[in-house]
Formats: C-alpha cells, structure tokens, sequence
C-alpha cells in the first residue's frame, strides 16, 4: 500500500505499513467486503470521513440507545489502522480499504469495563456475522466465563485477536499478557519499535503470538489525525492481516489462521519463540503467500530436536505414522501441574488411533499415558523448569497421518502451609521476624497464618508479589478482636501494614488475591515479610524507688527493661554472713551505657559501676559484711526491645576464702590458715578440690615443721625468682623431697597420694622399713614407697580406701594435702 493517494506529508509518518509489508499484501489480496471485524473497545467516531463508509451497526454496552461514538478517540485510532479508506484523496490509508467495522463499546467513559461486559460484546459479534473480533483492551483478572465466550467464538469460526498490555516497563518483570490475550484461542499481539525490535513497554510472555507495530500515524476523534501508541494499535494490524489471509484462504479455520500468521512472522528476539514478540514481526506479504505447513514444528522426532511449547498457547501439529515422534519443551515457572488437551483432527467417521503421551524430566521417562479420544485432557506433575513432552502413535505400524491441536495450561502446586484456608487451620508461624513465600494454588485460595506471641511489641506487616495477574490484600486480626483489612493498591503492587502494636495472645494473618472474591489460581508467588520487634515489660516493677525494690535471691536472675527515661530499678539483698558478692549485668544495648550503685541500709553509697561503650556486660566484686543492701540500676537512655538481666552470686568468706565454705576439709583449711601455713591462690579462693603440685606441698611442709638449713640445691626449672624457691631448696637440703635425673625438680607436677605421704613420713622423721607383707592391697611390700605407706598407717596419718585399697597413684587434692598435714601435725 502506498501513501501516494494525497499530498498530505503526515502519510510519510505510515511507517508501519511498509514494516509489515502492507503495499504487497493489498496487491495480493484486495476485496474484503465479505469480511467484517468488530471493535470491542471504546466506539468509533461515525462521521470521521475516513471511516463512516466501512461502518455498520455496531452497539453501545454502556448507554443503550446511544450509538456507540468515541469519547477518547481511542477506538477511532484503532479503526483507523485497520480500515481508513484509501486513494480516496482524504487522509491516510488503513490496511483495509474496504473493510466492514463493526463497532461495540464495552468501556465507559472512565475506561471501566468487566469480563461480563467484554463477553457480551464478543458475543454480539459472533451473532451479528463478525469474523474477527478485535479487543483493544485487557484485564489481569483470568475468568473462565470469558475463557469459554473465547472458546465458544473459535468453535463458530471466529478469531478473536487481542493486545497484550502496555506494562512491560511500568511493572517491570511483574507485567504479564492480559486477558483475553492470554486464553489459548486468542491471537496475542505485542508491540514492536519502528526499527524492528522488541518493544520494552509491552507486556511479555508465553502466550504472546506475533508483534505488529507500536507506533501508528492514524485516524483521530473529529475528523482529524494523530500519532497513537501501544499494543491496542498493534493487536488490529495483525487482525488485518487476519482478514487478508482469510481473503485469500476462506476455507481456512481460526486456529490456521494463527498458525499462517505465526509460520510467516520474522524472527526479531531471541531466537525461535520469546516471550516478548512470540513467533516474531507480523509480515503480511509472506503471510499471504506462505505455504501453510500442517507441522511447522518439524523436524522434532529427537529430544534433542525438541521444540518449545509455550504454555497458555494452543498449537496445530501432525503425526505422519506410526514412527513419527514429536517433542515438545514446556518450561514450568514453579512445581505444579501441566495439562495438555489433545484434539485429534481427523474425517467424520473416522477411528482415531490411540496416541500416547511420556513426559521427561531431565534424560528420565516419568510416566506415559495414552489417548484414544478425539478430544482428551492429560494432567502431568512437574517440576520447575524445563519439561520433554514425546507424542507418537501408540501402534508403530499406524499408517494415517493425524493433525492434531495441543493447548497447555499450567497450575502451580499447593505451597509448603497449606491447608490453611480457614481461619482455624491457620498454620502457625514462630513470633520472630520472618519471610514467608506462599501461593494460590486454587479457586478463592485464602492463606491463614497465626502467630503466638509471648511478649509484647512492634509489628509490621508487608507483602509483594511478582505477577500482574495478583492484587494482594492483607489482613490482621488479634484473637477476640475485630479484623483490619489492607488493600490501598492495585495489580502487582504490594500492601503494608503501619506499625502495630501487639500484646501476649494469638494473632492472625490473612493473604488473599483480591482481584474477585473467587479469584482463579495463579502461576506466581508472594512473600509476606513480618520484621517483629519485641517491647518487653518489665516484671519487677514498680520498683523505682528503694523502698519497692525487689528482693534479690544470690544466684538466681532478674531481668528489666527501662520504658521512660526517667525509669530507675531499684534491688535488694540481705546477707546473712561475711560475702563476697558478685554483681553481674548482662544484656545491655550496646548504643546504651547502665549504671549500677551499691547502697548500705543507711542509703550510704558503697560503690558505682558503670558499663563501658558498646559493652553488653558489666561485672563488680565486693566483700559485704552482713547486712542489707541495695543496687539502684539506671540507663543513659530507655530501651524495651531486650532484657537487660542482674545476678548475685554471694560467697560465704571462711578465712578469707570465699570456696570452702561446708566443704568436708573446712575446719582443716581454717586451722592450717590461721597458723600460717596456707594461703589462697588469687581471688579469694583456696581451690580444695584442685590437685596439689609439688611447689605448693613442700611450701606447705617448709612452713609447718621449718626445718633447719636453707638449701643449696640448684633446679633449671626454678629460678632464684620463683615464688617457691627458698620453700623447695630447703626441702631438698631437708631430704623431704628430690629433683629428677634431667636436673628439673617439676614445681607445677602434681604429686601423687603416695608421694605425698612420703613427703610427710620424711618431714616427721618417721622410721621406716621394709614392711613384711603389704601395707594395702594395692601396695606390694616391694613397692619403692612401701615402708612409707606403712609408717603413716601405723601413726594413723593416713587411711586407705573400701577393700584395704590405697590408689597409690591417684592424685592428691589440696584439701587431701592439708587434711594429712593436719594430722601430722598433731
């Protein structure tokens, strides 16, 4: 088609016309008077000059009575492209000259418009003779009543054609083909930039069939012309070359139609089928002259030769005998449920063969099922991503050849909390913050969760989705209260909730698709995001003065919060005996510094503490006498989202040691320290149970019988700086004890309970002698220290154990050492 009718410059901006090959396709195929295309979008303009010749009755859904007159020009401009009159010296030419339009609003004015409105009028125009019914518009909202209006249109041999939507950028990776685009039986259309590549603001994916043209220069409300956009501008080019095929091909069916349009699209994306133009750029000229083959799909009798199916679209192939195979791809977005529709095209009359269907996943045959009537639906349990799908006949021997037409549909599989949809099968969810990603896997799906919360605190809800085809709706309702509702944004968008409030008890979670009060499933997920903080109370309180303060048990815990600034938590302990008392606060903030004060019963303050920068801990040891006592804690700013939490540990001092009280060598520890033979080891503590070494026994021995001499003996093991130096090298001048062959006398060593018993044998001068027979069963008369052991039994310095044992080499215990010393000593 050439712009050469008139002399108007604005023609030269047609550049989509040449795009798709317009000026060869008319020379091709020029009548289309028998063809009429009806508008279901906003009306046509019925006295603009280029298009009142090819209108007929159409009809008004809105205002009954009104005709159906354009109230933004929207419908004019699709009419335009489709129909605006040619070489008539007015205006632009459209790619039909001589088309019949069939006009019928389904919108008002504010763009409103319902899948019952939409039905209705394809509807009408499948009753009152359109062949082509052209939707400029589209809806996220899946409706299986609009799906069957779609399918009951095709079964009547009229192609429905569709835009895909204008949300490719706006909504990112969210956006989605809109209904009806998106039913099987439709022709999608997607936009296309004027130098042929994929259009980034139309809407993608798997249903998309071909791409036309975005940018149009077109007719315009009142006579005029105007530049127009968008897919509703593409879908009725490809509706065009719809109706010019069919000029040439009447015996054609819808589906074959598709399928013409489809084997002549030029390739424009990723290589083969995308998700954004489809099979490819709408080419009219090769759609007109394009030998239709019946499988456009072979060769694909390997898996490797496998072509993609893309789901949500319905596709024509053939068997050619019993030793055809087809493979097809389907790529599944999640786990769900992939179902394949079987309709053989075969002679009234006619046998069809069983056919037999085996998915794969991966290089592994999951299950094979087979087909024996004209029109079946097989379901198939899959996992996300890509799927084999093999046809053949089920008898190698079959000699017929078969067309046949496969339509995919996928469903996604239950996530991993249902069966929640009802309040009392809420699945439960721990009171922390947290993501959850769920789906809605059926009709009406409601998804109930219920938290438990044992603290109090702060609670923010949201949720997000990655479909168009979702408009999210939260709700949240504590237990015996009333429910608040949240659904402020639309399609794709997500909800939020404020910051709420939450108290100990159960609360529920509701997530829903609100787009109807049954809305179908979706193939898509959402995620709830929860973020819980908790705001503890304080347990203790009121506490903010000393004569409420709570009483402190030694050793156990108590924990706090600080709700004001102001806030002051006062405690108190009662000694019964001489401690050391250690304070212990734990839990701080570490933006936040706490301070501790120690208070006598007079209020006379003892002592402050106060916690380091970015320390979560801070400690305090003191030595009370008996008494009352009162810690005042305070913070340098108020925190309730932790605990912070105060321990006493008391002490009772014995001797100055703070580890022997009611232990059983007690009153042995407390005689030895006040003669002056023992001392602790740092910290208040004598440490009764740890094994002796052989530094401290003789220390011990030096001290209690101070013998005579001081030593000369030299050990490369003790330096003249050891703390024990003087005590061992009087020991070894006093023979009670000796060093080892390598010249090292060992003073960390523990010693044994023979070992220490010689020591002492040796300390007290004991006379010792071969012992006749054994001093213990565990002691041979042989033994080097057996005259030894013997010797302290008969003084009665040491005992043994059940069955006349001693465990000779059993290490010794300070208390051990000291509890014989004792003894000796006396």
């Amino acid at each position: 088609m050439s712009a050469t009718a008139t002399n108007d410059p604005e023609l030269s901006k047609q550049k989509h016309l040449d795009q798709i090959g317009a000026k060869e396709a008319w020379a091709i195929a020029h009548d289309q008077r028998d063809i009429t295309i009806a508008l279901v979008d906003t009306g046509v303009d019925i006295d603009h000059p280029d298009l009142k010749d090819n209108l007929v009755e159409g009809r008004n859904l809105v205002s009954p009575g009104k005709p159906p007159e354009d109230d933004n020009g929207h419908g004019t401009s699709v009419a335009g492209v489709l129909a605006a009159e040619g070489n008539n010296e007015k205006g632009i030419a459209g790619i039909l000259w001589r088309a019949k339009i069939m006009p019928i609003k389904a919108l008002d004015s504010e763009g409103y418009g319902d899948e019952e409105r939409l039905g209705e009028a394809i509807l009408y125009a499948v009753k009152n003779g359109a062949r082509i019914v052209v939707l400029s518009v589209g809806l996220y909202r899946y409706s299986p009543f609009l799906k069957d209006i779609a399918l009951y249109a095709e079964s009547k041999g009229v192609l429905l054609v569709a835009a895909s939507g204008n949300d490719g950028l706006a909504l990112g990776s969210k956006a989605e083909v809109k209904y009806p685009a998106a039913y099987p039986t439709v022709l999608a259309v997607s936009g296309a930039t004027s130098d042929g590549k994929p259009e980034p603001r139309s809407n993608p994916g798997s249903e998309i069939d071909i791409a036309a043209p975005w940018n149009v220069y077109t007719t315009a409300l009142g006579g005029g012309y105007k530049h127009e956009e968008g897919t509703s501008m593409a879908a009725p080019q490809a509706a065009a070359a719809a109706a010019l095929v069919w000029s040439v091909h009447p015996e054609y069916k819808p589906y074959q139609v598709r399928a013409a349009l489809r084997q002549s699209a030029k390739d424009i994306g990723a290589a083969g089928f995308d998700n954004k133009t489809g099979y490819g750029l709408l080419q009219l000229k090769h759609a007109l002259t394009l030998e239709l083959k019946t499988d456009a799909y072979e060769p694909n009798d390997s898996r490797d030769n496998a072509r993609r199916f893309p789901l949500g679209s319905k596709i024509s192939a053939e068997l050619s005998g019993g030793k055809d195979r087809d493979w097809y791809i389907i790529e599944a977005p999640f786990d769900g449920v992939i179902s394949i529709q079987f309709q053989g095209i075969i002679n009234a009359g006619a046998t069809l063969p069983t056919v037999q269907m085996t998915h794969y996943a991966g290089n592994k045959a999951q299950s094979s099922k087979e087909t024996k009537l004209g029109n079946q639906t097989i379901e198939w349990k899959v996992k996300k991503g890509r799927n084999y799908f093999e046809l053949k006949f089920f008898k190698q021997v079959t000699q017929m050849q078969l067309p046949y037409l496969l339509t995919s549909t996928f469903n996604v599989s239950p996530d991993e909390y249902e069966s929640n949809d009802k309040q009392y099968e809420a699945s439960t969810l721990a009171p922390k913050s947290q993501t959850i990603t769920g789906n809605f896997h059926q009709t009406g799906d409601r998804d109930w969760y219920v938290i438990n919360f044992t603290t109090g605190g702060t609670l923010k809800l949201s949720a997000s989705t990655d479909s168009a085809r979702v408009d999210l709706a939260l709700a949240i309702q504590p237990r015996d209260d009333a429910m608040q509702e949240l659904d402020e944004n639309s399609e794709g968008e997500g909800e939020a909730s404020g910051a709420i409030s939450v108290s100990p008890g159960a609360y529920y979670i509701r997530v829903h698709n609100a787009m109807s009060a049954q809305a179908s499933p979706t193939a898509s997920q959402y995620q709830l995001q929860i973020e819980f903080q908790t705001r503890y109370t304080d347990p203790n309180e009121p506490n903010d003065k000393s004569y409420e303060a709570t009483g402190i048990k030694p050793g156990s815990e108590y924990v706090g919060v600080f709700s004001s600034k102001n806030d002051v938590d006062w405690y108190q302990l009662r000694l019964t005996k001489r401690s050391i008392v250690r304070l212990t606060v734990s839990g701080i903030p570490t933006d936040t510094r706490m301070k501790a004060e120690w208070f006598d019963k007079r209020q006379k303050s003892i002592y402050s503490l106060q916690s380091d920068k970015n320390r979560t801990v801070m400690v305090k040891e003191e030595i009370l006498e008996p008494g009352v006592y009162y810690f005042k804690m305070t913070a340098a700013a108020p925190f309730d989202k932790q605990y912070y939490t105060v321990r006493i540990n008391a002490d009772e001092m014995v001797a100055d040691f703070r580890d022997i009280a009611g232990h059983w060598a007690e009153s042995v520890i407390v005689q030895l320290k006040s003669k002056g033979i023992i001392g602790g080891n740092g910290g208040y503590r004598f440490e009764p149970n740890r094994r002796i070494t052989r530094a401290e026994a003789v220390s011990m021995l030096v001290r209690a019988f101070n013998p005579s001499g001081g030593g000369s003996a030299v050990f490369n093991d003790v330096s003249t700086k050891h703390w024990a130096h003087g005590a061992i090298t009087r020991a070894v001048g006093a023979e009670w004890a000796a060093g080892y062959p390598d010249g090292k006398f060992g003073p960390d060593k523990s010693i044994t309970r023979e070992e220490m018993s010689v020591m002492l044998a040796r300390a007290l001068k004991l006379r010792t002698v071969k012992p006749v027979q054994d001093p213990f069963t565990d002691v041979e008369q042989t033994r080097w220290s057996a005259g030894a052991l013997l010797a302290m039994k008969q003084e009665q310095l040491i005992g043994g154990y059940p069955n006349a044992l001693f465990k000779p080499e059993q290490h010794a215990s300070r208390a051990e050492f000291a509890s014989t010393l004792i003894r000796a000593l006396k």
